[in-house]
């Protein structure tokens, strides 16, 4: 019995099975969202309040798109008849914001029923569109041809208050809540990109960039399109990906605060795609032949972590149990041909993992299917390193990570492979648990002035240190100033796949003492005065460390796939020993090998402990 069989045994589930048996890496669940309101504006998304909004001639209907099963009633804000271009509430929920034309918001109070109307700054300029932020420096940000306005809400004033311009020709721009960034395209390719994050710490400007873009033709330049930029949030940190449909290859730029470092490129094969990120996993949709590119951006060499197979769509009902349960009173709705086509004309990607089919009214979320991955993958040690970087399913992680460590002792696979599998369990166990200093095994430690920021979420790391190149770096040695800042998310908005808060940037510079301090989970404080700490972590590693810094984002008391030697024991040796299924010598040896790799991270672990004693007296 292979890996893939083991694994569908102990779940009991098909592995990656879609409608037909056909396998999936990803999928999409059923039912969706449905919003079908007659007479409907169209149909958009409020990444800000997470949520699906509907405008119709004389209301917003409003769904929550965290929940599954979707509610199915909405709510409702009466608003006046007229044009509507855009709309989004206030992060609290009180305020919407309409844009009714090219020049003018008009905002409703939804609380004291009351209205006005805000146009933009020059009445030559045109609205693009608009976002509100937490950030104290203002409260919503109009992007316009000519740059960025801020505004002040005065609830008091019924207005606003233009506190900042930010002149800058605009082309189009880009903007994600989840990273409180927004990219600014300018130039006649609209290749040259500026950015702006709206941390909470204040307004934090990066240094223009040009992209790389591939001519077609010797005398036709091609022009950068929004669609062919995202920006993605893996492990902690921000990145800009970028489609060359002519080169076939997506490109990476890491933003710092005072760089934007090129990170390398990934290969496409068709220039039609789309991007996702789940579970930090990057997705690229091919959607002309309709197959997924799964690509870990921790993996070494970067490449598809297993081979591309079709977006399914998991938990419809069969056309036989729909036409049968029709007559049943509370029965499901039977599966509309919208629903069950894949890659839609109508289907718009909305970051991170969204589908919005705004033609007919429905909000899917794409999924990792992780039985799927580990029974196609061949490379198991790189198997178990993806399993255990994964956190939104963590419990069937570890559980596929100890049949594998199982399967490969009863398979008798080569002891080189299986130590290579052990000391990648240990050392993601010896990780999670390594005490910080000033700590007693927590893995956190308390809060000082120089960690102190001002609440928890998503920061811009200064750039990579000067004089050095990592291995995803190339433009290393061209990087000044030595401090970086490394991201911490909130523990209880981490749980969800969108919901990542920007913070207040870190100015104090890296000392040794600091590269890995972290605050304790239960000091999540709401209020932009409060303090938070973060994680520090040197720029300059290499690819040794790629496993340490795809756990960062998982030590924050959330449920996680590490293995402990208790797991080890009751769930694979003692395990084998009861089903007598292997050859007792090598049985001992595996056992060896486990004790041999748990032993040299006890041993690095002390000797961390020490040098953060030294560091400290």
């Amino acid at each position: 019995m292979g890996l893939a069989e083991r694994a569908s045994s102990s779940s009991g589930a098909r592995l990656g099975m879609g409608a037909g048996g056909a396998k999936s890496h990803a999928y999409i669940q059923y039912p969706p969202l449905r919003c079908d309101i007659p007479g409907a504006a169209g149909v958009m998304y409020d990444d800000g309040n997470k949520l699906l909004l509907v405008p119709a001639p004389s209301k917003v209907y409003s769904w929550p798109t965290n929940q599954h099963p979707p509610a199915e009633l909405p709510g409702v804000t009466d608003i006046k008849e007229g044009p509507i271009l855009g709309v989004r509430y206030s992060l609290d929920g009180k305020i919407l914001a309409i844009q009714r034309t090219n020049q003018e918001i008009e905002f409703v109070n939804k609380e004291s029923c009351t209205g006005f109307k805000q146009q933009c700054r020059s009445g030559s300029d045109r609205i693009f569109g608009f976002f509100w932020t937490d950030c104290p420096a203002c409260d919503i940000v109009f992007v316009t041809t000519s740059g960025l306005e801020m505004y002040t809400l005065y609830l008091s004033k019924n207005g606003l208050k233009l506190v900042e311009y930010k002149k800058t020709h605009v082309s189009w721009y880009v903007y994600t809540h989840e990273s409180r960034l927004v990219l600014l395209a300018s130039g006649m390719q609209c290749k040259t990109l500026s950015g702006y994050q709206f941390a909470a710490g204040g307004i934090v400007r990066l240094p223009k960039y040009d992209v790389t873009m591939t001519k077609q033709e010797y005398n036709r330049k091609p022009v950068l399109a929004p669609e062919d930029i995202r920006i993605a949030t893996m492990y902690g940190r921000l990145y800009c990906v970028q489609v060359d449909r002519v080169a076939l290859q997506l490109h990476m730029y890491r933003f710092y605060r005072d760089a934007v470092v090129p990170q390398g490129s990934l290969p496409i094969f068709s220039s039609h795609v789309a991007i996702s990120v789940v579970d930090n996993v990057l997705l690229v949709h091919q959607t002309d032949s309709q197959v997924v590119l799964l690509y870990d951006i921790l993996t070494d060499p970067r490449g598809p972590i297993s081979a591309p197979l079709p977006l399914l769509l998991r938990g419809a009902p069969s056309p036989a149990a729909s036409s049968s349960s029709n007559t049943g009173k509370g029965s499901r709705r039977p599966l509309s041909t919208a629903e069950a086509t894949i890659y839609g004309k109508g289907w718009v990607f909305i970051n991170p993992d969204l589908v919005l089919d705004h033609m007919h009214g429905l909000l899917w979320r794409v999924r990792l299917d992780l039985e799927a991955v580990a029974a196609s993958s061949s490379n198991l040690p790189s198997l178990l390193s993806f399993l255990q970087r994964r956190r939104f399913d963590a419990p069937k992680a570890k559980e596929l990570s100890l049949i594998v460590i199982k399967s490969m002792i009863i398979e008798r696979r080569s002891l080189r492979l299986i130590a290579s599998a052990m000391d990648v369990v240990t050392a993601s166990y010896a990780q999670a648990t390594r005490p910080s200093s000033g700590t007693g095994g927590s893995g956190y430690q308390p809060m000082n002035k120089s960690t102190a920021v001002s609440s928890g979420g998503i920061t811009l790391s200064a750039g990579p240190r000067a004089g050095s190149q990592s291995s995803s770096n190339p433009v290393g040695k061209a990087m000044s100033k030595s401090k970086i800042v490394e991201i911490e998310q909130d523990a209880e908005t981490v749980s969800d796949a969108e919901s990542i808060i920007s913070s207040e940037i870190e100015e104090a510079p890296l000392t040794s003492s600091q590269e890995q301090t972290s605050a304790p989970s239960s000091s999540r404080v709401l209020s932009r005065e409060g303090s938070k700490g973060i994680t520090m972590e040197s720029s300059t590693s290499n690819s040794s460390s790629l496993l340490a810094s795809g756990l960062q984002g998982l030590r924050m008391g959330l449920p996680a796939p590490y293995i402990s030697p208790d797991d080890v024991l009751q769930s694979v040796f003692l395990a084998i020993e009861e089903e007598m299924c292997t050859d007792s010598t090598f049985y001992v040896a595996a056992i060896v090998e486990y004790m041999r790799s748990e032993g040299k991270c006890a041993c690095s672990s002390r000797a961390a402990s020490i040098d953060g004693t030294t560091a400290r007296s």
